[in-house]
């Protein structure tokens, strides 16, 4: 039941992330004597996670017997963490790389 709510939630934060801005130079409003601010993204770091997301069973035949494995499931994701040095602002993205299953299985 863990991992149910582990994966609504990994699959909500990468669905809102979707939507921020990529790095460069973006507009914003702000309170100050000019109605327009730059900010200046810029990559601050990049870190890669391998998280456990799920575990399944799955069959197959040995010497005409059929028999049963466990293959655990992990998401390796992406996340770079962006600093605009003007405001003093951090932003992250965070995208899923690559889907790992631990055994070999169709």
């Amino acid at each position: 039941m863990r991992n149910v709510f582990f994966t609504i939630g990994l699959t909500l934060i990468l669905y809102f992330s979707i939507g921020l801005p990529k790095a460069g130079a973006e507009i914003i409003e702000g309170d100050t004597t000019t109605d327009e601010i730059e900010h200046n993204w810029e990559i601050s770091s990049t870190n890669y996670e391998i998280i456990h997301v799920d575990t399944h069973e799955y069959t197959y035949w040995k010497n005409f017997l059929r028999e049963t494995r466990t293959c655990d499931v992990f998401h390796k994701i992406k996340t770079v963490v962006y600093y605009c040095d003007i405001h003093g602002h951090t932003k992250s993205e965070s995208h899923l790389v690559e889907v790992i299953h631990s055994e070999k299985h169709a």
